[in-house]
């Protein structure tokens, strides 16, 4: 049986269909049943295999090395001057506002990843 399929409901004698529905204990999932969508009852539990994004693509990355008969990379670390890290964001002159950003110097829009020659570093607070 499955979510959809069309059942005589044991509880209340009428043709329905089957609705997946999650058991809670407070905030937390306990399991899921399927139940009649006409009354509500419980019809059957749902076995669900509990396998998370990350662990199957980890999976999926592991059998294509095998395949392709290479081994994980490591991502190269890329150090950066203090010089190159001048973006509007971190600049005295820029003014944060929820529908705009604005540089007080230069009176105009700005994006929060420009970078300035007349940049100047906020005080740390």
């Amino acid at each position: 049986m499955k979510a959809g399929d069309t059942v005589d409901c044991p509880h209340c004698g009428k043709s329905a269909f089957l609705k997946k529905e999650s058991v809670m204990d407070g905030w937390t999932k306990t399991g899921e049943i399927l139940a009649c969508a006409s009354c509500g009852e419980k019809i059957a539990d749902l076995k669900e295999e509990i396998v998370t994004k990350s662990a199957a693509q980890s999976e999926a990355a592991a059998s294509l090395a095998s395949l392709l008969g290479t081994e994980k990379e490591e991502a190269p670390k890329i150090e950066v001057s203090e010089e190159e890290k001048q973006f509007c964001r971190d600049c005295s002159h820029f003014i944060v506002h929820p529908f705009l950003t604005r540089c007080s110097l230069h009176k105009r829009d700005v994006n929060p990843m420009d970078d300035c020659p007349d940049f100047s570093r906020k005080e740390s607070k």
